[in-house]
C-alpha cells in the first residue's frame, strides 16, 4: 500500500514527498510499477544516480517490460549521456518500431544529441499514424523552429489552436526572427545594391518593439523579447546602424545575464566600424576567452590591435592564427581531402600585416606570391593592389583592378579600391564615375567609404601656408646672404575643382631681410589658373608687385607618364627664389628650371634639376643640384631616411652688391629621423630630427665644413589638415667666413 501511495503522489507532482517514503519501502519485494514511480520522481528532482538504480531495478524485476527501458534512457540523456540513452532507445526502435512511446522517446532522446534531422523523423513517425497525437505535433513544431524553418513551425502551430501558450509563440516568432536575420545577412554579403538589405529590415521590423523595451532599464524582458533585443544587435550591425547596436548592447550588458559570444563578437566589429579599436580589442579577448578557436574573432582581434597601434601584439596574433589554420580540410582520406579556404584569407591577413606598421614593401611583397599562386583569388588580389597604392603606383594598381574588375563587376572591395588609385592619378571624372558604381553596389564596404573620403576632401578648398624666419651672424664682405634677420611668407588659396581638372588659385609671396646697409624687401601677389590630368599637371599665373617691382608671369608644369618618373619645369619673369640683398639695388630675375625626378616606391627616390637665373644687372647664375633618398629603416613608429646630395653655381659676374660666387660646390648627407607618438586613423603627431653635413667650395675661398640641424613636429588631423614647425641651425661659409643661421619655420595645409 505504501509503495502504490508514493506512485500516486508521483502522479500528482508530489515528487519530494513521494521520495521520503523510499526508506520505508523494501526495494527488493517491491513490484516494477513502483519502483519505476520512484525513479520518475527522482528523476524529476533530477537525482539521476537514484533515477538510474530504480529504474535498473524495475528492469531486473521485469526484464520484458518496456516503460523502465524508456525511463532509463531519458534519465541518462538527463544526466549528459546521450550517447548511452541512443543505444537503449536504438535497440527498443528495432524491438518495437511502431510503439508511440518508444519513438516518442527517440524523438527526446535524439533532441538531447542536438540531432534535429531524427528527432523530426521520430516525430513524424508518430504523426504517420496519429495526426492528432498532441506531444508530436508539438515536437514537431519546436524541431522545425530549431532546424531553421520557423516559418513552417508557425503554420504547423496556427492549424493546431493552443498546442503553444503564449510565451512559446513568442518564442516561435522570435526564432522566426533570427531566421530572418541569418538569410538577411548572406543576401547582404552576396547581393548587391541597397535591395540587398530588404530581407535585414523586415527583421529589424519585427524586433523594433523589443529592441525599444530593452533599451529601457526599468522594463523586465520576457526570454523571448530577449533574444529578439540580442539577434536585433546582430542585424543592426549587419545593416551597418553601428551607434544604435552599441546602445543596444550596452544596454543589454547592463541586464543580469551574461551575453552570448556572437553578439560580443558582432559589437566587436562594431566598433571596429567606428574607428574604437580598443574597444573592439577587449570585446574580441572576451570572446576568445570563451571560444578560442573562433576563427573571426580571432581574426577581428589581429586587426583590433593593428589598428590600435600595437603591432607587435597583431604581428604575434597573426603568426598564430597561421600556425593554427589548416592548409586543407577533410582530410581522412585522399577523395575527401580540399583545400580549406580560410587559410588563404589567414594568409592574405598576414600578408597585409606589414602595411598596417609602415612597411608596404614588405607587404607588397608578400601578396605578390600570394596572387602568383592563386591568381584567381580576386580578394588577394584587390588587396595586393592596395599595396602598390600605399607604394606610390597608382597607376600599377588601377591596373590590376580593372583586370580582377573584368572578372568581378561587382567585387566592391575593387571598385572601391580603383576610384581611390583614380583620384590618386588625378583622373578625376574617371573617379567619380567609378565611385558611383561602387557605391551603387555596396556604400558601406571599408575601401568605398575611404574612397568616399578622398573624393570628398579632393573637392574642397586647399590653403596652403609656409612661412620660416631666422637671424643670422658672421658672413664674408655681403655679410651673411640671409641678413642678419630674415623671413619668409608664401601662401596658397586654391578653389574647389572646377569641371573636374581646373582650380583657381591666389597666391601671396612676401619676405623681408636687414643687411648693414639696408632692409631688403620682395612681395608679391598673383593670381591662377591650375590644371591636373592623369599625365600633366600646369599652373598659369600673372603677378604684380606690391612694392613697386612691376608685373611678371610665371608658368609650370609636371609631366607624368607612369608611376616612376615626373619631368618638371618651371618658367617665371619675377622670380621670388632671388638673394634679397639684390633688391637693395631693385635687382629682379627671370628664372627658369627643370627636374627629372624618379620615384621607385616610398622608400627611394632620385632627382636631377638645372635653375637658371637671368638678373636684370646682366649676371646669370646657373645651379645644378642632384640628391637621392633611401629610406634605411621602416617601422612603425620609427624611420630614418638617408639623402645624399649635390650642388654646383656658377655666376657670369663678380662685384654685384649681392653674394654671387663664381663657382662652388657642396655635397651633403642628411639623416632624417622620425618617430610617430601616437595615430588614431587618420589623425596623428609625429616629430623629426634631421641632421645634415657636408662641405662648401667656393672659387677663391677654398672649403669649409656645413652642417645643420632642425626639429619639427608634424600634426594630421581628419584628412583635412597638416600643420608641421620647427626650429634649426645652420652653419656655413660664405666668403671664406663661417656663418651661422638659426631660425624657426612653418608649414600649414587646410582643406576646408
Amino acid at each position: 500500500m505504501l509503495g502504490d501511495y508514493a506512485v500516486v503522489l508521483g502522479w500528482a507532482g508530489h515528487h519530494a514527498a513521494a521520495l521520503t517514503l523510499l526508506d520505508r519501502i523494501d526495494r527488493a519485494r517491491a513490484s516494477a510499477y513502483v519502483l519505476e514511480g520512484l525513479a520518475g520522481s527522482a528523476r524529476r528532482l533530477q537525482r539521476y544516480d537514484l533515477a538510474e538504480s530504480l529504474y535498473r531495478g524495475a528492469m531486473t524485476r521485469a526484464p520484458d517490460r518496456v516503460e523502465p527501458q524508456i525511463g532509463l534512457a531519458l534519465t541518462l540523456a538527463d544526466a549528459g549521456k546521450p550517447d548511452a540513452a541512443g543505444a537503449i532507445v536504438a535497440g527498443l526502435r528495432a524491438q518495437h518500431p511502431q510503439r508511440t512511446d518508444v519513438l516518442q522517446a527517440a524523438a527526446e532522446i535524439a533532441t538531447a544529441r542536438r540531432d534535429d534531422f531524427g528527432a523530426l523523423a521520430a516525430w513524424q513517425a508518430i504523426l504517420a499514424r496519429d495526426p492528432t497525437h498532441r506531444a508530436a505535433l508539438r515536437g514537431r513544431t519546436q524541431t522545425l523552429a530549431r532546424l531553421g524553418a520557423p516559418g513552417l513551425a508557425a503554420d504547423l502551430a496556427d492549424r493546431h489552436p493552443g498546442l503553444l501558450d503564449a510565451s512559446e509563440r513568442a518564442a516561435l516568432a522570435a526564432s522566426s526572427t533570427a531566421s530572418q536575420i541569418r538569410w538577411g545577412m548572406i543576401a547582404a554579403d552576396t547581393e548587391r545594391g541597397p535591395a540587398r538589405f530588404a530581407t535585414l529590415d523586415r527583421a529589424l521590423a519585427d524586433s523594433e518593439v523589443a529592441g525599444q523595451r530593452a533599451l529601457a532599464p526599468a522594463e523586465t524582458l520576457s526570454a523571448a523579447e530577449r533574444q529578439w533585443a540580442l539577434d536585433r544587435i546582430v542585424a543592426l550591425v549587419a545593416r551597418f546602424r553601428m551607434r544604435e547596436a552599441v546602445a543596444l548592447y550596452e544596454a543589454m550588458a547592463a541586464r543580469e545575464n551574461p551575453l552570448p559570444g556572437y553578439v560580443t563578437a558582432a559589437v566587436a566589429s562594431a566598433f571596429l566600424h567606428l574607428e574604437q579599436p580598443e574597444r573592439a580589442r577587449d570585446l574580441y579577448r572576451a570572446v576568445l576567452a570563451a571560444d578560442p578557436d573562433n576563427l573571426e574573432a580571432r581574426l577581428g582581434l589581429f586587426y583590433a590591435l593593428a589598428e590600435s597601434e600595437q603591432h607587435d601584439a597583431a604581428l604575434a596574433q597573426i603568426e598564430q592564427i597561421v600556425a593554427t589554420t589548416p592548409s586543407q580540410i577533410d582530410a581522412w582520406s585522399a577523395a575527401t581531402v580540399r583545400e580549406n579556404p580560410a587559410y588563404a584569407r589567414v594568409l592574405a591577413a598576414r600578408a597585409m600585416a606589414p602595411l598596417f606598421a609602415n612597411r608596404p614593401g614588405e607587404a607588397q611583397e608578400r601578396l605578390q606570391v600570394l596572387a602568383d599562386r592563386a591568381p584567381f583569388n580576386m580578394n588577394v588580389r584587390t588587396d595586393h593592389a592596395s599595396s602598390m597604392r600605399a607604394r606610390g603606383w597608382p597607376r600599377t594598381a588601377e591596373a590590376e583592378l580593372r583586370w580582377i574588375l573584368a572578372a568581378e563587376p561587382a567585387n566592391s572591395g575593387a571598385l572601391g579600391e580603383r576610384a581611390g588609385a583614380l583620384l590618386e592619378m588625378r583622373d578625376y571624372r574617371a573617379a567619380e564615375d567609378a565611385l558611383a558604381v561602387a557605391q551603387s553596389v555596396a556604400a558601406e564596404d571599408g575601401r568605398v567609404r575611404r574612397a568616399a573620403r578622398l573624393a570628398e576632401v579632393h573637392g574642397l578648398q586647399e590653403l596652403i601656408v609656409d612661412g620660416t624666419f631666422g637671424r643670422s651672424s658672421g658672413g664674408g664682405a655681403t655679410g651673411a646672404p640671409a641678413g642678419t634677420q630674415d623671413y619668409a611668407l608664401e601662401a596658397w588659396l586654391f578653389s574647389k575643382p572646377l569641371a573636374y581638372q581646373y582650380r583657381v588659385f591666389g597666391h601671396l609671396y612676401s619676405a623681408a631681410a636687414r643687411f648693414s646697409n639696408g632692409t631688403g624687401r620682395w612681395e608679391r601677389a598673383g593670381v591662377g589658373l591650375e590644371y591636373r590630368s592623369p599625365l600633366v599637371t600646369a599652373t598659369g599665373e600673372l603677378t604684380g608687385g606690391l612694392n613697386g617691382s612691376g608685373a611678371g608671369a610665371a608658368a609650370t608644369v609636371a609631366f607624368t607618364p607612369n608611376d616612376f618618373w615626373t619631368l618638371r619645369g618651371r618658367v617665371d619673369t619675377s622670380a621670388n627664389d632671388i638673394p634679397l640683398q639684390a633688391r637693395l639695388t631693385d635687382v629682379t630675375a627671370r628664372r627658369a628650371f627643370a627636374e627629372v625626378g624618379w620615384r621607385a616606391h616610398e622608400s627611394r627616390a632620385a632627382a636631377v634639376s638645372l635653375d637658371l637665373f637671368d638678373f636684370s644687372d646682366g649676371n646669370r647664375r646657373d645651379i645644378t643640384q642632384a640628391r637621392w633618398t633611401e629610406r634605411v629603416i621602416a617601422g612603425p613608429v620609427y624611420k630614418l631616411e638617408v639623402t645624399p646630395g649635390l650642388y654646383a653655381s656658377r655666376n657670369s659676374q663678380a662685384g654685384v652688391p649681392y653674394f654671387n660666387p663664381s663657382r662652388d660646390f657642396s655635397p651633403t648627407l642628411e639623416f632624417a629621423n622620425e618617430w610617430l607618438q601616437w595615430r588614431h586613423y587618420t589623425n596623428a603627431f609625429r616629430h623629426r630630427l634631421v641632421l645634415a653635413v657636408g662641405s662648401y667650395w667656393q672659387q677663391g675661398f677654398g672649403t669649409g665644413p656645413v652642417a645643420g640641424v632642425r626639429y619639427e613636429q608634424e600634426w594630421t588631423a581628419d584628412d583635412r589638415l597638416v600643420l608641421r614647425y620647427g626650429i634649426g641651425r645652420t652653419q656655413h661659409p660664405y666668403d671664406g667666413q663661417r656663418t651661422t643661421r638659426d631660425f624657426g619655420y612653418f608649414s600649414l595645409n587646410w582643406r576646408f
